[in-house]
């Protein structure tokens, strides 16, 4: 070994460390000497640019616990601080308590204000009784050809055939999720309004619901008409058995291809029960389905209403997949809601009274 060079071994976290630096009066001195792993025969030295020292590669399993470390490090960043999660209770019991409780003059409004869609549901129920609108076995005097006819005069196809000639079994399932949310709509949606604290929404949305419904009561009494699905399951049933009764057809299917499909899958009737007991089997026109999220689309606070519109799209072509509606069913849901909103916007303006229902 040359005289004027000297190595050194330290060690360091349990590895041996050396320096092949010159001796001299300052290669002793920590803060200028430069250290690397001892060279070996398994892990030779890789020269690098600064100043020829030498740098030695690590086993792969040296790396490990670095690099299950640093993954747990990211995973913990990614958490919620405990002052972060305190502050979010803060706030929501802050807004807990700035919730306003109505008061009974409120109760007494919303409930006038949700009475004539009350009244349509109850005179809706008892109409296998009463039969003010025709049932099923009033199908020899229903115009069953209305809607149909006119909608093969204003296009080429059928749409809803075209719609629902492409079904596989998911697409049965994304259709039915907004059947489902149809029966909790008129609860769950005020109470979102009251949460926002936006009574008069409230009161405005059961009011036009409450038009809207009996606007279609109207209509299934002038001009009752029966769902495409049923009319084309009639048409071809009769085809091959003309002695069938055609009230017997409607009561044995009532949910439609789609929906029979999901309850062969399921192996239970849980979407022929739901429809099998449809009081009013006349009325497809106009879609009560889309009806419904249009008057939650015009009542809406403003900045939400964009957003909303992609549900009542979804409600619209799964009322065509199902075979439940027709495109003029759908636009005459459109034109009903719209026409009845813009009366009671009128209407408010000349009381002089805040309405927000969407200007048309």
């Amino acid at each position: 070994m040359d005289a004027s060079q000297s190595v050194f071994k330290l060690q360091v976290n349990g590895q041996y460390v050396t320096s092949s630096e010159p001796v001299t009066s300052s290669s002793h001195d920590k803060s200028t000497s430069v250290y690397t792993k001892a060279p070996s025969d398994d892990h030779p030295s890789t020269p690098q640019s600064n100043g020829g020292v030498g740098r030695h590669s690590l086993p792969l399993h040296h790396h490990r616990p670095v690099i299950g470390s640093s993954l747990i490090s990211l995973f913990l960043q990614r958490l919620p601080s405990p002052s972060s999660v305190r502050f979010a209770a803060l706030r929501a019991s802050h807004w807990w308590k700035q919730l306003r409780v109505p008061s009974r003059q409120d109760v007494q409004r919303i409930v006038l204000s949700a009475a004539p869609y009350l009244l349509f549901l109850f005179f809706y129920g008892i109409n296998p009784y009463t039969r003010v609108l025709p049932v099923a076995a009033d199908i020899g005097r229903a115009n069953l050809m209305n809607v149909s006819a006119w909608e093969g005069r204003l296009f080429p196809w059928q749409l809803h055939v075209v719609v629902s000639s492409v079904h596989f079994l998911p697409l049965d399932f994304v259709a039915a999720v907004p059947y489902l949310g149809h029966y909790v709509i008129p609860v769950l949606y005020p109470a979102f309004l009251y949460l926002l604290d936006r009574l008069e929404l409230i009161l405005q949305f059961y009011r036009l619901l409450g038009l809207t419904m009996w606007g279609h009561y109207v209509i299934w009494l002038v001009a009752p008409t029966l769902p495409p699905w049923a009319l084309d399951f009639l048409a071809a049933h009769q085809a091959t058995n003309a002695s069938i009764m055609a009230e017997t057809i409607l009561a044995a299917h009532k949910e439609g291809p789609a929906f029979a499909r999901i309850d062969s899958f399921i192996g239970s009737p849980f979407f022929h029960g739901m429809f099998v007991g449809n009081p009013v089997p006349f009325g497809s026109f106009p879609s009560g389905h889309v009806a419904w999220p249009m008057c939650i689309l015009v009542t809406l606070p403003g900045h939400l209403r964009s957003r909303f519109s992609v549900y009542v799209v979804w409600v619209a072509w799964a009322t065509l997949y199902t075979g439940h509606h027709y495109v003029l069913d759908i636009i005459g849901a459109l034109a009903l809601v719209g026409g009845l909103a813009r009366l009671m916007g009128h209407v408010a303006q000349a009381q002089q009274t805040r309405c927000s229902i969407l200007p048309l």
